[in-house]
C-alpha cells in the first residue's frame, strides 16, 4: 500500500495539527515580515464604525487578529479564532488580547464557533491547509451558515505559476535571520505542494518542520462557494484592489450569501 496516497494529505502521519504544533515555536519569528498588511486593510474599509462578529480560520498565534485591532481599535469588535493546533492557540493566549477576543480549538473544515458572523476571513494561504476538495466543501458550507445575510467571507492566497512537476531546495534566511533548508515537490496533478525545512540550532541539532498544501484555483474556489450557497462579490490581485488578470500570483477574493 502507498501510504501517501491513503494519506489525505499526501505525506504519511500528516494529519490537522501537524503544521500549527510543527511551526508555532518559530512562526511569528520567521514569518515577521509577511507582506499581507493589505489584505485586512480591505476588509476593514468597507465596514460600519460600530462593533461587528469576526470569525478568523486558522488564527494560529494570532498575528493577523493584532492587525485587525490596532485598524479598528475603537469599535470593540467581538473576535472569535478557531485553529486545530494547541500549540499554536497557547501563543494566543499568551499575548493578552482584550476581553472581546476568544479562541476555539477545532478542525475548521468539520466545525465552526456558533454564529452569525458579518466577517469571516482566512488569511495567506491558510485555507490550503485542508487535505482535499471534500474538506474545502465542508469548510465553506460551514461559513455560509454561520454568516449573517449581509455578511462575508474573505480569502488571501497566491496563485501557483507553475504547471510542471518540480522539486527545489535551496537556503533561506528567515526574517528572524536563522538559515534553514527548504525543499518542497510541486505535483499540478495532485494540486499540492509538500515538503520541509530543516533549522539547524545554535547547539547544531536539527529540527526537520513539514508541511502540505493542497492548493485551489480561483475557478475551483468560486464552483465549490457556488455550491455552498456564495457566491464571488469581488477579486483583486491584492487588497489594494489591483485589477486581477490572468497573470496575478494571488488574489484577495469576497464572498457573499446569495439568498
Amino acid at each position: 500500500m502507498n501510504h501517501q496516497e491513503a494519506n489525505p494529505y499526501g505525506v504519511d502521519g500528516y494529519d490537522a495539527t501537524t503544521y500549527g504544533d510543527s511551526f508555532a515555536a518559530v512562526y511569528d519569528q520567521w514569518y515577521s515580515d509577511l507582506d499581507d498588511a493589505d489584505f485586512l486593510e480591505s476588509i476593514v474599509s468597507s465596514l460600519p464604525p460600530q462593533p461587528v462578529r469576526v470569525l478568523e480560520l486558522g488564527v494560529g498565534t494570532g498575528r493577523l487578529v493584532a492587525q485587525w485591532l490596532s485598524l479598528r481599535p475603537t469599535s470593540n469588535d467581538t473576535i472569535i479564532g478557531i485553529d486545530s493546533s494547541a500549540a499554536m492557540l497557547q501563543i494566543a493566549h499568551e499575548k493578552n488580547f482584550p476581553a472581546s477576543v476568544s479562541f476555539v480549538q477545532g478542525d475548521f473544515s468539520e466545525q465552526l464557533p456558533t454564529g452569525p458572523f458579518d466577517v469571516v476571513f482566512i488569511g495567506y494561504n491558510t485555507l490550503f491547509n485542508v487535505p482535499d476538495a471534500s474538506a474545502l466543501q465542508s469548510c465553506i458550507s460551514h461559513v455560509a451558515h454561520v454568516l449573517t445575510p449581509t455578511g462575508s467571507l474573505y480569502m488571501d492566497a497566491v496563485i501557483p505559476n507553475s504547471t510542471e512537476a518540480s522539486t527545489h531546495e535551496s537556503m533561506q534566511t528567515m526574517a528572524s535571520g536563522e538559515e534553514v533548508l527548504a525543499s518542497s515537490h510541486h505535483d499540478p496533478v495532485s494540486q499540492r505542494i509538500t515538503g520541509t525545512f530543516t533549522h539547524v540550532g545554535p547547539e547544531h541539532a536539527s529540527q526537520i518542520r513539514s508541511f502540505a498544501v493542497r492548493y485551489f484555483t480561483p475557478p475551483q474556489l468560486d464552483a465549490i462557494a457556488e455550491q455552498s450557497g456564495l457566491a464571488l462579490f469581488s477579486r483583486y490581485a491584492d487588497g489594494r484592489q489591483t485589477a486581477f488578470t490572468s497573470d496575478s500570483h494571488r488574489h484577495v477574493s469576497r464572498y457573499s450569501p446569495t439568498v
